[in-house]
């Protein structure tokens, strides 16, 4: 194997991340040298995104940086603007490969096969194509997984693909029909994980709610995480991604209450607060049912992280609705959001709408969400301040506590261990000291 460094850039979704680690693991195993940033490795792995038009163009954005800064590169495009578009990404300079979702798990082997080639390689202006009608994909199969944070943290894809069908969205159509892990393989690749010294697993899926439904015989991820603890009782922390309001179920939140082991945290998209847009964008609840359901969970999981996806600017959004929206967060016990102003994406139904709001109304109301949840994160981290948290020291200097907050350490403490430490705030952020109260963690 030749000595050529790579390099995978990740963006998007936590299942995308998982992805990017997966053939990762897959270039280390096959004895390839990894490189410190894009613009000093041979071959470069660019895991894109297409949710919004923003992702698609710091894909290309990227791309065209490493032919300007690192031109005897080769870059292998993958991921859902690869499986969307493939033809506009195979035209970018630099760019040998391009392969969608429906042919990731040949990824590895193919990047292999592009670090062994003789460079310099003349490349003929347009890159070779590997996609193919991701419908035709009924079946999810393993991963093997490097962690996001060294040997701390990794998230495994347990499920993939969307049967939802918001008017909005571009994902079902780059990612299939929804697929699940079956529960012995999800265990089994969790046990190995923790073998190797991780301390906390992040579950994800691009509709991570619906796990199971699929299989045969049908399964739940509240029996998915129950058999997790069970079976793999030396895992520390089991962290939920991102869950759709109807899927937050009594017995998850009530898991969460009770489980030390479970992180407190959860994600769950709105998107809007007023009940037309929802009804427009096909979302199958109302506000009040979401607002109910946060207030639910702050009622039994005192200090939890609850996050939330937020778009503005969807066609015929009024004033009058965005401001529905605005109160229903301002309301409601939210800690952070990801906000996204609306971006058309080619052939969903949104896109033919009538009634798109102007680009700077969209801003206009982004930024005022914006404003609004860095004043509410403040406030959650002041109530933080003199608890006593679950902390995983990630690097000297760094963790993380169990509702997902990032805080400075002291340098001395052991890194990838979860410690109770004191939590106290100044302006700079959260500080986490050791304390000789007895330890929390399991």
């Amino acid at each position: 194997m030749s000595s050529r460094s790579f390099f995978v850039a990740n963006f998007g979704c936590r299942a995308s991340q998982s992805e990017g680690a997966a053939v990762e693991e897959e270039l280390l195993n096959g004895a390839a040298t990894p490189a410190d940033s894009a613009f000093t490795a041979d071959v470069v792995v660019v895991n894109t995104c297409t949710v919004t038009d923003e992702a698609d163009r710091e894909a290309r954005q990227l791309i065209r940086r490493i032919a300007s800064r690192n031109p005897q590169a080769r870059v292998v495009v993958t991921g859902c603007y690869a499986q969307r578009a493939p033809q506009e990404l195979a035209v970018l300079p630099g760019v040998s490969h391009v392969v969608g979702n429906s042919h990731k798990p040949m990824l590895g082997h193919l990047t292999l096969k592009v670090l062994e080639a003789d460079f310099p390689v003349d490349l003929p202006g347009r890159a070779e194509i590997f996609c193919s009608d991701i419908f035709l994909e009924n079946e999810l199969k393993p991963e093997s997984h490097l962690g996001s944070g060294g040997r701390t943290r990794a998230i495994v894809k347990v499920q993939d693909g969307c049967n939802a069908n918001c008017s909005f969205c571009i994902i079902p159509s780059v990612r299939g029909r929804s697929r699940s892990l079956a529960p012995g393989s999800v265990i089994e690749e969790i046990a190995a994980l923790v073998d190797r010294g991780y301390k906390e697993i992040v579950l994800s899926g691009i509709h991570l709610g619906t796990y199971g439904r699929d299989l045969n015989p049908k399964t739940s991820l509240q029996s998915l995480i129950e058999g997790i603890l069970k079976a793999v009782p030396r895992l520390q922390r089991l962290r939920l991604s991102s869950i759709e309001p109807l899927e937050v179920t009594a017995e998850i939140i009530a898991c969460v209450a009770t489980n030390p082991r479970i992180a407190h945290h959860f994600h769950i998209p709105l998107q809007s607060g007023s009940p037309r847009v929802l009804r427009a964008m096909r979302r199958p609840y109302q506000p009040e049912y979401y607002s109910d359901l946060v207030n639910r969970i702050r009622s039994r999981v005192a200090d939890a992280s609850i996050g939330a996806d937020v778009m503005v600017g969807f066609p015929g959004e009024t004033d009058e609705e965005f401001s529905e929206t605005f109160r229903l967060i301002e309301e409601s016990p939210l800690t952070y959001l990801h906000v996204f102003p609306y971006s058309a994406r080619p052939g969903t139904v949104a896109a033919e709408l009538s009634g798109q709001v102007p680009d700077h109304v969209a801003s206009f109301r982004a930024k005022a969400l914006r404003q609004l949840i860095a004043r509410k994160h403040a406030a959650f981290l002041a109530s933080m301040a003199g608890r006593i948290l679950d902390v995983l020291v990630l690097q000297s200097g760094e963790g993380l506590t169990t509702n997902f907050l990032k805080v400075r350490t002291p340098h001395d403490l052991p890194i990838n261990e979860w410690l109770p430490l004191q939590i106290s705030g100044n302006h700079e952020g959260l500080i986490a000291r050791e304390t000789t109260v007895p330890g929390l963690v399991s």
